[in-house]
């Protein structure tokens, strides 16, 4: 009993030192590529599998990429579950339009992943995750904008 009730002030704890305000904006989900709606996800597709993301579904509009969240020990604790330890991290990306190609991005942990019992936390308003999904997403873009230019030369 005692070790439960420890848990849960620990979980309690961690939450509570995550729950930070700040005065600056976040950093956009939202991005404009300057390229087809192909090489935009081909690009973003690129960019993600190499930090270790698989396609789950990919579909006109949308793209959703998992990959386990097996290097965050706090999303472990937090979100892992009796059945599975490891969550998983979630990029949704819908894209609209076509050259220019506007792309809205939805970051998430995902408990149970590929189950019926897969419980989705959306993580965009978190900070840290903005910050990061800028880094990747800016990467896509010059890769989705230089590929563009070049088969336009």
């Amino acid at each position: 009993m005692r070790g439960k009730i420890a848990a849960i002030a620990l979980v309690g704890v961690l939450v509570a030192g995550c729950q930070t305000t700040s005065n600056e904006p976040l950093p956009s989900n939202s991005f404009t590529f300057n390229s087809s709606k192909q090489v935009a996800k081909e690009a973003i597709v690129s960019t993600y599998m190499s930090r270790g993301f698989n396609i789950v579904r990919d579909s006109d509009l949308q793209l959703v990429m998992d990959r386990p969240a097996s290097d965050n020990f706090g999303a472990q604790l937090v979100f892992g579950s009796n059945w599975n330890s490891v969550p998983n991290a979630r990029i949704t990306a819908t894209l609209l339009g076509d050259n220019p190609t506007n792309i809205t991005v939805r970051q998430a942990i995902v408990t149970n992943p590929g189950t019926g019992f897969e419980r989705v936390m959306d993580l965009s308003q978190n900070p840290s995750a903005r910050q990061q999904l800028q880094i990747g997403m800016s990467r896509a873009k010059s890769m989705a904008e230089s590929t563009a230019n070049a088969s336009s030369s």
